[in-house]
């Protein structure tokens, strides 16, 4: 863990150099995440970094997971004089996970048919996951926070639209155990974990800047 630490930190003094002498890049995705230990939901982020040359990226990236959902039932249904159902609702509990991974990136791209190219990288991320339950009916509300460093794995095609921007199409894998609520009972080591690795899918822009 310490390893992944000190990679991250590196790449961050490397990344915030090199954009400070003008070779810069942004991207800006959208797309969805179904991880094991929740319910799938949208993901978007953005990374900004610098082109080392015309075929390797390395960037700084911050993503942004929600899933959010309510469990709902219908008390009373009352008839009008028009013969439309009005029904009364409750909802009887709210559930909401966040996840916020910070993330250290590399991209090559290859060409293949123009306007189209491939690309590939990979990303060592530190993340954050942060957990939210609502139960109306009992009056429990509970949170909790977890954190874990973790990796990502991507692939996809980039359509050319102008010189220095792109439009992206890629599939993306985010592998991370999230800990939390560390503790001892009766001296042996306990902690809560949860399973945010799964497969995705997302879209977006690159721009480059120089």
């Amino acid at each position: 863990m310490k390893t992944i630490g000190l990679v991250l930190a590196t790449a961050f003094l490397v990344v915030v150099g090199a954009a400070a002498q003008g070779m810069k890049l942004l991207e800006f995705q959208g797309g969805y995440l179904s991880p094991k230990g929740t319910k799938a939901g949208f993901i978007f982020g953005g990374n900004y970094g610098i082109s080392i040359d015309e075929r390797v990226d390395l960037s700084l990236g911050l993503s942004y997971f929600h899933r959010g959902y309510s469990k709902e039932t219908t008390v009373a249904v009352v008839p009008t004089g028009t013969g439309a159902q009005i029904g009364t609702k409750e909802r009887l509990l709210d559930y909401s996970t966040t996840l916020l991974p910070i993330a250290a990136n590399i991209a090559v791209h290859i060409p293949f048919q123009p306007p189209w190219n491939l690309y590939f990288g990979g990303s060592l991320a530190y993340e954050f996951l942060f957990d939210k339950y609502t139960n109306h009916q009992d009056r429990i509300s509970e949170s909790s926070r977890f954190s874990g460093f973790g990796w990502m794995a991507r692939a996809g095609m980039e359509w050319a639209i102008g010189s220095r921007s792109s439009v992206e199409l890629e599939a993306f894998y985010n592998s991370c155990k999230a800990t939390g609520g560390k503790k001892e009972v009766d001296g042996i080591p306990t902690w809560d974990e949860v399973d945010m690795s799964g497969l995705g899918f997302r879209a977006g822009v690159r721009v480059e800047l120089y």
